[in-house]
């Protein structure tokens, strides 16, 4: 799991650094002396767009990961050879005859059932993971950036949803923006790989 998770990890800091670059551009464009205009006209514009992606590739790094890391606990279950029944009469409130089968426990999740707990806010990725036995909080690193991904991934709402300006953010904030979700992302792979490593 630790070099998926490397791996993965690594994938989505290069779609950062090359979002990084185009932003760059983007925000010399703006203050050369000779200003191309459609990017000067509309910075709101690139800006709402750059936290998009930000916030997109954010999502799509959590739902992979998390899969992944699904994979590898229930082929520990798949391993183990624990009898259905047994699984099922523990955690079941109410133990149906037509739910019993003579068959070895196998749990395996599929990216749709995933993708519809995945937010890239923090507090519903942490609930995500809990419910995959990874800790998100144990991690420092975690706990120092979720506020700001917190706050960045309100704004991305509300301009996806309310159409709000980003008037606010400057193309210098989204690169800052962009080092966090890194710090964050590699936080969540650290979590990831103890989990792993600690069962």
């Amino acid at each position: 799991m630790q070099a998926r998770a490397a791996e993965l990890y690594e994938k989505y800091e290069n779609l950062y650094d090359l979002l990084v670059s185009i932003i760059q551009v983007s925000e010399q464009r703006v203050i050369s002396e000779e200003p191309d205009d459609l990017f000067s006209d509309n910075v709101n514009f690139f800006v709402k767009s750059y936290m998009i992606n930000i916030c997109s590739y954010l999502e799509a790094y959590i739902q992979d990961l998390a899969f992944e890391y699904a994979k590898v606990v229930n082929e520990r279950v798949r391993n183990a050879k624990i009898p259905h029944n047994f699984i099922y009469w523990k955690v079941a409130k109410e133990v149906k005859d037509k739910d019993l089968e003579f068959k070895e426990a196998n749990y395996p999740a599929d990216k749709k059932e995933i993708s519809e707990s995945v937010s890239a806010n923090p507090y519903k990725t942490i609930k995500l993971y809990r419910l995959l036995g990874v800790d998100l909080t144990s991690e420092a690193s975690f706990n120092a950036n979720k506020e700001l991904v917190n706050s960045v991934v309100i704004k991305r709402n509300n301009i996806v949803h309310h159409n709000d300006s980003a008037m606010d953010v400057s193309f210098s904030d989204l690169i800052i923006n962009i080092e966090a979700f890194k710090k964050y992302m590699e936080a969540i792979k650290c979590a990831v790989v103890h989990a792993t490593n600690s069962t």
